[in-house]
């Protein structure tokens, strides 16, 4: 097994990767954390309940710069109150600190007009919510391929 498989697997890179939640409802943010523990992801998940609460702790938040720099995926509703996820997106992809940090929208709608917004602000990437625990697993399994074994010039920084 190559050096690099053997980092990835290791359950102390694993559990120093933070995933971060970002939803108004409760029962979806539970849903996608519940998924990333049946599958047997050691990351560390944190949930927001709205955009506001996600920039105050990635910008003023204790523990910013250790919190961004553990950052592998941010994983955000489209559709919440106070901030919607556009708007978080596009302070996340327009701050500088924050800009490298892989963002995946999540929302019930696929309008294509919202779609093509999201990834013309930088999204990496734009998925329909699922309606069944297997489906949130088969989506957290995809975004772990894409977003959370590769690994980037941040993780560097971790070993």
């Amino acid at each position: 097994m190559p050096q690099s498989a053997k980092l990835l697997n290791s359950p102390s890179l694993q559990r120093k990767i933070c995933v971060i939640i970002v939803d108004d409802d409760e029962d979806d943010r539970q849903f996608i954390h519940r998924a990333f523990q049946n599958v047997g992801a050691k990351h560390q998940i944190l949930q927001f309940e709205d955009g506001e609460q996600l920039m105050d702790s990635l910008i003023d938040g204790a523990d910013a710069e250790e919190r961004i720099a553990r950052c592998g995926l941010i994983i955000l509703d489209v559709n919440m109150h106070r901030m919607s996820g556009i708007e978080v997106l596009e302070a996340i992809k327009t701050n500088y600190a924050l800009k490298h940090i892989p963002t995946v929208m999540l929302s019930t709608s696929i309008e294509e007009d919202l779609v093509q917004k999201a990834y013309g602000l930088g999204a990496n990437g734009y998925l329909q919510k699922p309606n069944l625990m297997d489906d949130y697993n088969h989506l957290v399994i995809s975004m772990q391929a894409c977003f959370l074994e590769v690994p980037s010039v941040r993780w560097s920084k971790l070993l």
